[in-house]
């Protein structure tokens, strides 16, 4: 029988961990959608979002340079976050804390139209947390087994002879 050592129990929790934090993200409440907008052109996005937690958006641009608003609003119409983008992608988190109706609302800045993706939605933060101390504790692991075998190696020298 052979013996786990700790870097293979780290690499194993370590996947665990990864695999579950992607699969509890890739089922959160979320939507997207494309849009085509014109100079000025301002259209929303809208998603209900449950109790509290960690929401996210993503925004793709055809060109860079082109640049578009995007702000974040509550079930009462409050703006919760705001942001020029001038990228090809970004990805961005905000913080909710009651569940509603929450609204992205997008308006063109450039100066012709543009055709605009946009991912909105919820990460499901707070059920990721045993899968992200999985990850932790695997990662942790892997690092004392590597710094384990550095401390114990051996570099033999070749010995000198001055004359």
């Amino acid at each position: 029988m052979k013996k786990l050592s700790l870097f293979k129990i780290g690499l194993v929790l370590s996947i665990i961990g990864t695999v579950g934090v992607g699969i509890i993200f890739s089922e959160g409440e979320k939507v997207f959608q494309s849009f085509q907008l014109d100079v000025a052109q301002t259209t929303s996005l809208g998603l209900k979002l449950q109790n509290s937690g960690i929401g996210f958006y993503k925004v793709s641009l055809p060109e860079l340079g082109d640049a578009v608003f995007i702000q974040i609003l509550d079930s009462d119409e409050h703006i919760i976050a705001d942001k020029k983008i001038e990228t090809k992608t970004v990805v961005d988190y905000f913080d909710f804390s009651n569940s509603g109706v929450y609204i992205l609302r997008v308006t063109n800045l450039s100066d012709h139209s543009i055709q605009i993706g946009i991912e909105f939605g919820d990460t499901n933060s707070s059920q990721m947390k045993y899968f992200g101390f999985s990850l932790f504790v695997g990662v942790l692991l892997m690092m004392i087994s590597g710094y384990r075998q550095l401390k114990n190696y051996k570099i033999a020298q070749p010995d000198e002879k001055i004359s």
